[in-house]
């Protein structure tokens, strides 16, 4: 069935390109209302009702993106997004840019106009075909899908399904040499947008011919030199032949974002201190350090010769520091190519294969971890004075002693954990490692491109993803900044996600960035505070309330704790009050016990 241009039926249309990319492996869609992309909504309609797939609703595009992309991070699978025309789809460029540095699988469905539209200055009509740019793998412009013989749109859709899956588009049983990454699928649907009566029978029929489909495993690029590198013994003899340079070599493991158990692994198969950021997956057992981020900027980082790379660092200056250091050897684990860096502009050396990284590590001095493990545990016992001697001065809990109470109830319930972006990702990065701890509940953060875009819509994506309880640690621009996120319709699954807020009225992170000096300086503080301090005055607890959620304040630890501890049912919000002011000298403090410490003569 064709409309009078000749172009297939809306409904085909939206049937065939859902089809497609249900048998690609995608069970969550993500939707956001509008009129063009009507065919899309009845299909998905019929199909959530087969319980084919889950949609969820949202009317901000901007949340239903990170929603999306919430999703997608936790499940590893395709999700999608639907959206109507115009700038509706302009609203998902933040989440697409996120994933796309950050590697997720989402998947853009924009209606779109017919072709015969565009240019006339119709309603609501654009040049969207090709919007997100670099920022996708791949995009097809489907204005007349299904073609009757394949042609450059049935082209065009493979390759996003390639994409999304990690296949190969020419060889669909090999592994793609791309990174998985979001796609823009644009559908061009032209008038009746509604279905008539027999189509409302052929949608249901259709839906309840995928009940039993079971997306097949896509193949993954595996590195068959795992086994080996993490023995006992040193891989082979390759160690021996690599001179003397590969004894006693001062080499540590540093876990970026993503990096996964494996860096952990390592490190204690190589008997090296783990640097492991909070979201590497990586930050336990016995080599990992909980200050190491003030421990490199004192007489151990100082003395480091070689760093083998997990991950993508994003948190630490010091760590950015020692890779850019002349007299530091270092290279990078990338067995498959990433999305978040050309390997040749990088500073470290890629390497394909684990058994070439632990030849590189070389055989640490045998007081070298133990040496870590002394300074790191004699500096968080000085860090945890100075934190409280700042409590008890400013009469209010700081960030790190809040990233501390949050990283405790981790341990004792085992929820997961979203954090925001800015200043309390670096407080979760100096909270202790219990060496003792089998594994660490996970944690998320957004740092593709580390903005604090849609936070709350991406942790409510996790949660409806694992259909899990977890918890959620930001500050309080965070949280305003994605407050429509705290929006769910009364048809709508609400995620269980207990939201820890640190309000200190503004941008605290300026403050411990060259900005905090810019202020000092005589005439200059006002403008540090409204431009970059941006203080507000928002009710926190009527912004929640006016949401329908629970709100608790917690003024102490003790009320901290216990509100931590309350079961985690729907959205809750605990708001901790703190302070900007002496941020920048007590941030200077913490670096000064490294220093002071390790180089005696520094006062």
């Amino acid at each position: 069935m064709t409309s009078s241009d000749s172009q297939p039926d809306a409904f085909l249309t939206a049937v065939s390109v859902l089809d497609s990319l249900i048998r690609s492996g995608m069970r969550e869609v993500v939707l956001a209302p509008g009129s063009r992309s009507a065919p899309l909504a009845y299909a998905l309609a019929a199909a959530s009702e087969a319980g084919v797939v889950e949609v969820h609703v949202r009317i901000d595009e901007r949340t239903a993106g990170f929603t999306a992309l919430g999703m997608a991070k936790a499940s590893g699978r395709p999700v999608g997004v639907v959206t109507t025309s115009g700038t509706a789809a302009g609203e998902l460029m933040p989440a697409v840019m996120e994933a796309n540095h950050s590697e997720v699988p989402l998947a853009i469905l924009s209606a779109d106009r017919p072709p015969r539209l565009r240019g006339t200055g119709a309603n609501q009509t654009t040049w969207q075909q090709g919007l997100y740019g670099v920022h996708v793998r791949a995009s097809a412009d489907l204005v007349s899908y299904p073609e009757p013989e394949p042609g450059d749109q049935t082209v065009a859709f493979t390759e996003c399904l390639a994409a999304l899956t990690g296949r190969d588009p020419a060889s669909w049983d090999r592994p793609s040499n791309r990174p998985l990454g979001p796609v823009q699928i644009n559908v061009a649907f032209d008038v009746p947008l509604t279905p008539e009566p027999r189509m409302r029978e052929t949608l249901r029929a259709w839906a309840d011919s995928l009940t039993d489909v079971r997306a097949p495993v896509a193949p993954r690029r595996a590195d068959s030199t795992v086994t080996e590198a993490l023995g006992d013994s040193d891989p082979g003899e390759a160690l021996a032949s690599e001179g003397p340079g590969a004894e006693g070599v001062r080499t540590v493991v540093i876990a970026g974002d993503g990096a996964g158990p494996l860096a952990r692994m390592f490190a204690e198969a190589a008997d090296l201190p783990l640097l492991a950021e909070p979201s590497s997956g990586a930050r336990s057992g016995p080599n990992a350090m909980g200050t190491y981020q003030l421990l490199l900027d004192g007489e151990l980082g100082d003395q480091i010769e070689r760093v083998v790379l997990f991950g993508r660092p994003t948190l630490s200056r010091s760590v950015d520091h020692l890779l850019h250091r002349g007299d530091v050897e270092s290279v990078i684990y990338l067995p498959r190519p990433v999305a978040w860096a050309l390997p040749d502009r990088r500073p470290e050396t890629p390497v394909e294969t684990l058994v070439e990284a632990r030849r590189f590590a070389g055989r640490p001095p045998r007081s070298w971890l133990e040496r870590w493990h002394t300074e790191d545990e004699r500096v968080d016992n000085d860090l945890q004075r100075a934190l409280a001697e700042a409590r008890d001065r400013n009469g209010c809990l700081n960030g790190p002693l809040v990233a501390r109470a949050v990283r405790e109830a981790m341990t004792d319930d085992g929820l997961a954990l979203v954090c925001g972006s800015s200043n309390l990702i670096r407080d979760l990065d100096l909270v202790p490692v219990d060496p003792r701890a089998a594994h660490d509940p996970m944690v998320w953060s957004n740092r593709g491109l580390a903005g604090i875009d849609g936070t709350v819509a991406t942790a409510s994506g996790i949660a409806l993803a694992r259909r899990e309880p977890l918890r959620l640690l930001l500050g309080d621009l965070t949280l305003l900044h994605d407050a429509g996120s705290l929006l769910f319709g009364p048809c709508e699954v609400v995620p269980d996600v207990q939201i820890i807020v640190f309000n200190d009225s503004g941008g605290g992170i300026f403050s411990t960035l060259e900005h905090g000096n810019v202020a000092k300086a005589e005439g200059w503080a006002g403008a540090v505070e409204r431009f970059f301090g941006t203080p507000h005055d928002a009710d926190v607890e009527r912004l929640v309330t006016a949401h329908g959620h629970r709100y608790m304040r917690a003024d102490d630890e003790d009320a901290l704790f216990a509100a931590l501890a309350a079961p985690v049912r729907g959205i809750s919000v605990i708001e901790v009050r703190g302070t900007r002011e002496g941020l920048t000298e007590e941030r200077a403090e913490w670096k000064d016990i490294v220093a002071r410490d390790s180089h005696p003569g520094k006062r």
